[in-house]
């Protein structure tokens, strides 16, 4: 291919900036390279803004020319280029006119990510995974794949996002979510602190339930008083997890009581963190210690939230009423920050 990109280059100019296009593809797709890697491949191509959507993986990223990420996807230019290849979609926004080769980088982008997308999931471990997770799957045939993934008679199950994934082993890609299943005593290990992660650990014959399981913990797997990704146990939930699967995202973000504690957590940033410690603790000067601050400041912040809250978090009734607040809080929280990575500088519960 070099020696055919020399060759035209003194003919045709033309042609060999497409080839050069076509060979830098062809080389990102043989490494295996990843979705991110191929964005900023094709924005350094075209020199301007790029994007993807593929919402089999759940990917919805783009970067400048430069290659940083974009955080408002929806802001692009008049001019925006857009390709479908299967169910994923490229574009790119230039402020200026198009450029000649701008139709072969998309569809070179799009085949690209749709090439190592497969090769992917068609991996042994992927396939394995599959059958294992099949609800519809004979038990000899959950047995057989689960033998070949090397896993015994307790399975760990952890689901992550498709997109927030760096550095776990293969796993099998399922709507949005990425799935991995691993031998129990070894999972916490190879589970990176800095991603949100579900986890669910079964019987190897109910590894399909425990993947559902895995991915009702990861709609919550988010700290609130940080906005940090966290990692959460199915087991742990227990009747929190009804919630959990009977609430989106919307319908969570838009009650009453957690748009007010989002109003409040504006206003004093010790809202979310305050409410959680008092509901799992039944001392105000056991929470006061934990807080580091003085039990009468402590009891001014409580007093505070009973006044703009309308109910006491510390009566029976207004427990209950405070622990579905931030059950749902976390539900909102966790899909907003699947859709914009965490930064320190994120707050909690805005």
């Amino acid at each position: 291919m070099r020696e055919w990109i020399v060759k035209l280059s003194t003919i045709d100019g033309g042609a060999a900036a497409a080839l050069r296009v076509i060979e830098h593809f062809d080389t990102l797709v043989d490494q295996r390279s990843s979705a991110m890697a191929l964005l900023r491949a094709a924005a350094a191509l075209a020199e301007c803004r790029v994007g993807l959507e593929d919402p089999e993986r759940g990917l919805r990223l783009g970067v400048d020319a430069a290659g940083r990420p974009i955080a408002d996807l929806d802001a692009g230019s008049r001019a925006r280029q857009i390709r479908h290849y299967e169910e994923i979609t490229v574009w790119l926004d230039r402020d200026g006119p198009p450029w000649v080769l701008d139709h072969l980088i998309l569809e070179r982008f799009a085949r690209s990510l749709h090439a190592v997308k497969k090769t992917r999931e068609t991996s042994p471990v992927a396939a394995a995974t599959r059958i294992a997770c099949d609800p519809d799957a004979a038990p000899a045939d959950r047995e057989n794949a689960l033998r070949r993934l090397g896993l015994g008679a307790t399975v760990t199950v952890v689901a992550t996002h498709a997109a927030d994934s760096r550095g776990m082993p293969p796993g099998l890609v399922l709507d949005r979510h990425r799935i991995h299943l691993f031998p129990a005593s070894t999972a916490s290990r190879l589970i990176p602190d800095d991603i949100a992660a579900g986890i669910d650990t079964c019987e190897a014959a109910e590894v399909h339930r425990g993947c559902e399981h895995a991915r009702t913990a990861l709609r919550i797997a988010v700290d609130l008083t940080s906005g940090r990704p966290a990692h959460v146990h199915y087991q742990q939930l227990g009747s929190v997890a009804t919630i959990v699967e009977s609430v989106d995202a919307d319908t969570a973000a838009r009650a009453p009581d957690v748009r007010r504690l989002r109003e409040l957590q504006e206003q004093r940033p010790w809202v979310v963190a305050t409410l959680e410690a008092v509901l799992s603790h039944t001392s105000v000067r056991e929470v006061a210690r934990l807080q580091h601050l003085h039990h009468s400041t402590m009891r001014q912040r409580i007093d505070w939230l009973e006044r703009r809250l309308g109910y006491n978090p510390l009566s029976s009734a207004g427990y209950a009423r405070a622990s579905t607040t931030l059950t749902l809080c976390r539900i909102a929280m966790a899909a907003e920050r699947r859709a914009v990575p965490f930064s320190p500088a994120t707050a909690a519960c805005r």
